[in-house]
């Protein structure tokens, strides 16, 4: 190895070869590490060889994939579990690009990644190199900050400054609302030399800002929330402290709250005198029957379709959107926005302790959600099994205490929401509704169960198949997960748009694939079964845990509407009376 000084035949002096991109990759996985991840997802390549070293050598929690795009989907997952940032790191190329759909979630579902790819070195662009593409900007808008940088010599730029980069990428993904950094690393050559021990590395501490409302805000809310008969609506959420303040405000002003099912508050141990359900409720036409005066609004937009296209038909009635960093309100209702942390001023506006609702205001809701609930058990058991309602509901009683149900988009979540009873059970459920994509869903739901509780997956039969690499993972790394597929041979949800029966609908829309997935997951290694009976699934859901299983129900897709209908008309006759 020529030393310093030395001279090739040219007569240019060689500059001595140092582990640069060692000390860098070490001096950031450190500070990272210190500022709190714990976990991190690596696939294998050469360019991001030093990160990979690095995250072996620290004290994360190191998770190898074969594929990136599943590896930013389980990454998601245990962040979406843990509530803190995780680590994502590719080599370059498209690589890097598969990371995208993960990052989108990540984005709309303001969930904390750190993202990390490693890139050749600017003299590669745009000759023809292998595995190169512009990462730069790769991800657009969907990170909350990007940072793109030539890896630093540590005479240039020693260990301190890495540190403060890589407590800013942590704080950055942590600030609210929580969300995908980027950094874009370009690694030269060469990549690897003799590893050394890492350096002890100084990190700067991280501190996070609360927002509170102001004092002209909380007045507001305060008069509109005053003396009125109004419903507060739960979006998707995953902050217990917002839980808490929203059941709080709850009892002090006599308001139910209309709960998605990944609001938090449907289920768990937090006072559930006041919520009720959500999408059952409004599908039923309750919100136009009971006419609300005000709506106070927190979270993502909600998961029923009918709650949305309520809010959007009633513009005249105040709706006040209490959301810390943007308008989250698609059908543009809102009639003011309060920018702030959503448990901070809920607390506040109950603190101020508006007028409360008339008295039986909520008691009506309260007898309208058990009504509904009643309708919705009887209809069920009348239906027979297997019915996609059945599953869920066979899903849901099935859960142990203490567990957590990630259900994939499209159906799944509807039927959750539409299902799942309100009550104190301590369950939590989750579902990737930021983008609403069913991609990755089953890496997602695998990352959780790594990380997290013990977690069962209800998944549609396309969910499935689009993230079916997903149970070589499953098996490699033995994770204990639950999946519970309902096999309905296609795109079931098309049948509730007017596309049903069009002459290329099968073709286009329903796309039946044919596959068996209990004969898939048996050909990875996993355990198998193909029910045919409520009590059987539930029992099997009720032993999650234990080993990674997949559980197949076949379903009949071209009735699975006429299911529904039936069971919304008879939740609809039961609150007649109302």
């Amino acid at each position: 190895m020529p030393g310093s000084g030395e001279r090739c035949r040219s007569g240019t002096s060689v500059a001595p070869v140092t582990d640069r991109n060692g000390q860098f990759a070490r001096a950031l996985v450190a500070a990272i590490a210190a500022s709190g991840v714990e976990h991190a997802c690596i696939a294998p390549g050469s360019r991001n060889a030093p990160l990979s070293l690095a995250l072996a050598d620290s004290t994360i929690t190191d998770w190898s994939h074969h594929d990136e795009r599943s590896s930013g989907f389980f990454a998601l997952g245990i962040a979406r579990a843990t509530g803190k940032p995780v680590m994502v790191v590719t080599t370059s190329g498209t690589a890097a690009a598969e990371l995208h759909p993960a990052v989108a979630e990540a984005a709309t579902g303001r969930i904390p990644l750190v993202v990390v790819t490693a890139d050749r070195p600017s003299e590669l662009w745009d000759v023809g190199a292998a595995q190169t593409i512009d990462q730069r900007n790769l991800f657009g808008t969907s990170v909350r900050w990007a940072h793109d940088l030539d890896v630093p010599d540590a005479a240039d730029a020693g260990p301190r400054h890495t540190a403060a980069l890589g407590a800013r990428l942590v704080a950055e993904a942590s600030a609210r609302p929580q969300g995908p950094v980027h950094l874009n690393a370009r690694f030269r050559e060469p990549l690897v030399i003799e590893p050394g021990k890492p350096p002890a590395v100084e990190t700067p501490s991280v501190s996070e800002a609360v927002l509170a409302p102001d004092a002209v805000a909380l007045a507001a809310l305060r008069d509109v929330v005053s003396g009125r008969n109004g419903v507060i609506i739960a979006g998707p959420q995953f902050d217990h402290e917002v839980v808490m303040a929203a059941s709080a405000l709850a009892g002090v002003i006599g308001w139910p709250i209309m709960s998605d099912p990944i609001s938090g508050l449907r289920t768990g141990a937090h006072p559930v005198d006041a919520v009720v359900g959500s999408d059952i409720l409004a599908a039923a036409g309750w919100l136009d029957k009971s006419s609300p005066e005000a709506v106070l609004r927190f979270g993502a937009p909600p998961t029923s379709k009918a709650v949305r296209r309520w809010l959007a038909a009633h513009p005249e009635i105040p709706q006040l959107l209490i959301d810390p960093a943007g308008w989250r309100d698609p059908m543009a209702t809102a009639k003011a926005l309060v920018r702030a942390d959503v448990a901070p001023a809920l607390r506040e506006l109950a603190r101020v302790e508006p007028d409360p609702a008339a008295a039986e205001w909520l008691a009506l809701w309260r007898a309208a959600d058990t009504a509904a609930a009643s309708a919705v058990e009887a209809a069920i058991d009348a239906a027979g099994f297997p019915t996609e309602p059945g599953v869920a509901r066979a899903v849901i009683r099935g859960l142990p205490d203490g567990s957590s149900l990630w259900a994939a988009s499209s159906m799944p979540i509807r039927d959750i929401d539409s299902f799942l009873p309100v009550g104190p059970r301590p369950i939590s459920i989750f579902a990737n509704r930021g983008a609403n994509g069913i991609d990755g869903f089953v890496s997602s739901a695998l990352g959780a169960a790594a990380a997290g509780p013990a977690t069962v997956a209800l998944a549609g039969d396309l969910s499935m198949l689009h993230d079916v690499g997903a149970l070589a993972t499953m098996s490699r790394l033995d994770i204990p997960l639950t999946i519970v597929v309902v096999n309905n041979d296609g795109g079931g949800i098309f049948h509730f748009l007017p596309l049903d029966g069009h002459e290329h609908f099968e073709r286009h829309f329903g796309t039946p694939h044919g596959l068996d997935f209990s004969s898939i997951a048996t050909s990875f290694g996993i355990e198998s079964h193909r029910v045919e009976a409520a009590p059987e699934l539930t029992e099997l859901v009720a032993g999650v845990g234990s080993a990674p299983r997949l559980i197949e129900v076949t379903t009949d897709r071209s009735t699975n509407v006429a299911v529904h209908r039936e069971i919304g008309a008879r939740v609809a006759e039961a609150l007649e009376g109302f």
